[in-house]
């Protein structure tokens, strides 16, 4: 389903959805409870799981405890295929999802600040409790657009907390998530997009959206586009701004995002980088839950960082998030060490002449 060229003016939009967002936003609020509670069941099946284990485990034990997709080699070229995974002897850690990642680090630092964004030259600040709340919200909104198992969600824009809701609930939503540089070109997105077989893009602004505009009927898997900064212009069937976007799966049972969360396996795909493209059209790179996760632990040797319960590290997030060594560090770092990350201004890096 692609968008259409019907018309209407941002403005009817804005007024039709304000006093909307009010009542929406009070509802997310109170639903940090209820997942939050729910988090708290699953933490402590995992506890007294884990204190009937004692000692070091083998691989072998590792393994059998993991709950893993079957597979039959080390790599596999569908994106819905599952992988063997390596586990080192001297390192036998249980495989986790981005999923279980992102829940057991709500549980230590939920009430910490995670995600700082600028407005109005003032920093509004979210926790991780809220921040786990709006990427399950945002998962729900995917799941009631139509995203496929392990079809993508491409996004198309700079670094923001947007970016970040939009990669996790992908995910979340049993996903793929895919970012395309913010510098591509039409036809540059549209071989990632169409590569990766993208059921919804999100783009940032209207510089991006006229991109996909162009390109969005070459895509046969496209269900919808959702614009995270700036009103929109114009109105299209099937082209959502972020608070329109954000309201949309409110009523997806959180049962049904559950069971989809509960099913996803640490060695199945969860994330596409493109390559740079030099020596042809740019590859998909497939990475499994355990890979991001398991590096977003290690990661934080090279740059010698601290837990949150010890020391909230900070940082600022500029660098393209397509690109694994940015994403990894900003987004499933942030995440694993409870970082506070600061989303810098889409203009930071221009030089001032």
């Amino acid at each position: 389903m692609s968008c259409s060229d019907e018309t209407t003016t941002a403005a009817d939009y804005n007024e039709n959805h304000q006093d909307h967002m009010k009542n929406s936003e009070n509802s997310l609020v109170a639903s940090v409870r209820g997942s939050m509670t729910h988090l708290r069941k699953e933490r402590d099946k995992h506890d007294t799981e884990d204190e009937s284990r004692d000692g070091k485990k083998s691989i072998e034990e590792v393994l059998a405890c993991a709950s893993l997709a079957p597979a039959q080699s080390l790599w596999t070229n569908d994106a819905s295929g599952s992988v063997l995974l390596r586990i080192d002897e001297t390192c036998p850690e249980e495989p986790i999802t981005v999923h279980q990642m992102f829940r057991a680090s709500v549980e230590k630092y939920s009430d910490l600040f995670a995600l700082a964004t600028k407005k109005k030259d003032k920093w509004e600040k979210m926790t991780f409790a809220e921040y786990y709340l709006c990427c399950r919200t945002a998962a729900k909104s995917f799941l009631k657009l139509g995203l496929e198992r392990f079809h993508s969600v491409a996004i198309l824009g700079f670094n923001s907390a947007e970016w970040f809701f939009s990669a996790i609930g992908a995910i979340f939503a049993g996903g793929i998530m895919t970012g395309i540089y913010a510098t591509n070109s039409p036809e540059a997105c549209l071989h990632v997009a169409n590569d990766s077989r993208a059921n919804i893009i999100v783009v940032e602004n209207q510089k991006q959206l006229d991109k996909i505009l162009q390109i969005k009927d070459k895509l046969p898997h496209l269900k919808a586009i959702v614009q995270y900064s700036g009103p929109l212009e114009k109105k299209l069937t099937n082209l959502y701004s972020w608070e329109e976007f954000m309201e949309l799966g409110l009523d997806v049972p959180d049962k049904e995002l559950n069971d989809i969360i509960a099913v996803q396996k640490a060695n199945q795909c969860c994330i596409l980088i493109y390559t740079s493209g030099t020596t042809g059209m740019p590859k998909g790179v497939m990475l499994s839950h355990d890979n991001i996760t398991w590096t977003a632990h290690h990661a934080s040797r090279a740059g010698d960082m601290q837990p949150a319960d010890t020391k909230q590290e900070s940082l600022v997030s500029y660098l393209p998030l397509s690109h694994i060594a940015a994403q990894i560090y900003d987004l499933w770092t942030g995440i694993q060490w409870g970082e506070l990350v600061y989303f810098a201004q889409p203009d930071a890096l221009k030089v001032l002449f």
